[in-house]
């Protein structure tokens, strides 16, 4: 089944989002947090991820901006819990 356009746009919007973060200060773990946030999609999402990331090559090479990052924070942070000795109650 063929992405929607409505789709494609959050899609670049999210990939965007993903390319953002890890300019600002690159890391392993972002890019293992991003490739676990591609892994996660739908599979007609997944499959459309190289596009968007060759559009977006192509967009850089002609001097053109990206499209605006989505304001999603993508997955859910993760949970830290305190470990105690005390038992649950």
């Amino acid at each position: 089944m063929a992405l929607s356009e409505d789709d494609e746009r959050w899609l670049e919007a999210e990939v965007a989002r993903m390319v953002a973060e890890l300019r600002v200060l690159p890391s392993q773990e972002k890019e293992d947090r991003i490739g676990l946030e591609i892994s996660l999609l739908p599979a007609e999402e997944q499959a459309f991820v190289p596009t968007v990331l060759l559009r977006f090559i192509a967009a850089e090479r002609r001097g053109e901006p990206l499209p605006e990052a989505a304001s999603t924070t993508g997955l859910p942070p993760k949970r830290r819990f305190a470990w105690t000795l005390r038992p649950p109650r």
